[in-house]
């Protein structure tokens, strides 16, 4: 009988372990997967391109060159075929081009395209040099399969995608004439369940200013894409309000060494300098574009 007693006892409290043990996983909160892949640069072109898996939402940051597509394709293949929000810094070939490919020679779905441009008219004005890639990026946003998804995006506007927040710190600034079309960059921050990344595309000094004058209490971060490919880009102020804990560098290993081609340090890049204010922020983590593809969970 004694037994007995003990091995019913025995069996009440595994009930009533399995029984704790269920609540507990239903009372567990969802956590999405966010995958967050910096992508390397496929020509000797300096490029930016990001993919991001946030659950079952796909959401891409610029993309690089042309040459740059078909790895950018491979991700977007691998992950359902969409993209669900495309964001567009700014029109610079080396940040637009595999988008204006992907929509002229595939049929990748694009759910949501979000741009802040000037008009053509600024681009030949204040950089004529390379107002063609801001033509060729315009012609490919009136394609017919895409021009219905294309947004010009509001500062402090929020996008919602899946579990993303995504809010515009910054965007076309038509009175900076300086380093024009880097300058007019859109700036992102996405704030996701553990983690937030602010995305500056090619943002220069003068911009730099602005979104310190203007955002200064959202511009923390977790993560940040370093700016104009790390070097020559967002100011060291601007850095010291961000506090980064990881930086993306979308840097090629030429310019991670300022290597013009006859060795480390033949060049005017300014790209140990950036290096020694992130060493200075105590910065333990950087993804550097020169190591190839890489994803990093957040």
């Amino acid at each position: 009988q004694h037994k007995k007693k003990i091995q019913l006892t025995s069996i009440g409290l595994v009930f009533l372990l399995i029984l704790a043990l269920t609540f507990t996983i239903i009372g567990t909160k969802y956590t999405p997967t966010i995958e967050l892949t910096q992508l390397q640069n496929n020509s000797n072109s300096q490029m930016m391109g990001y993919f991001i898996k946030c659950d079952n939402k796909n959401i891409v940051v610029d993309g690089g060159t042309k040459e740059d597509s078909n790895n950018l394709q491979q991700y977007i293949k691998d992950s359902g075929g969409t993209v669900d929000a495309w964001f567009i810094t700014h029109p610079h070939k080396d940040h637009a081009g595999a988008i204006i490919d992907i929509i002229e020679n595939t049929d990748i779905k694009i759910e949501h395209i979000y741009v802040s441009l000037n008009d053509i008219e600024w681009y030949k004005e204040y950089e004529p040099q390379r107002a063609e890639e801001a033509i060729n990026l315009k012609n490919a946003l009136e394609n017919e399969r895409v021009k219905d998804v294309v947004t010009e995006v509001e500062l402090n506007q929020n996008i919602e995608i899946g579990k993303a927040r995504c809010e515009i710190l910054g965007i076309k600034n038509p009175e900076i004439t300086t380093n024009a079309i880097n300058n007019s960059s859109m700036i992102i921050k996405m704030y996701f369940e553990r983690k937030t990344v602010l995305f500056l595309g090619d943002t220069g000094a003068e911009s730099s200013e602005k979104l310190i004058k203007n955002e200064s209490k959202k511009l923390e971060s977790d993560i940040v894409q370093m700016a104009h490919h790390g070097q020559n880009g967002a100011t060291e102020e601007l850095y010291k309000l961000i506090k980064p804990k990881i930086c993306l560098w979308p840097t090629p290993e030429w310019l991670w060494n300022n290597d013009k081609g006859k060795g480390e340090d033949t060049g005017n890049w300014k790209t140990k300098e950036t290096r020694k204010w992130m060493e200075e922020l105590n910065v333990k983590q950087n993804i550097i574009e020169k190591d190839g593809n890489q994803t990093i969970v957040i």
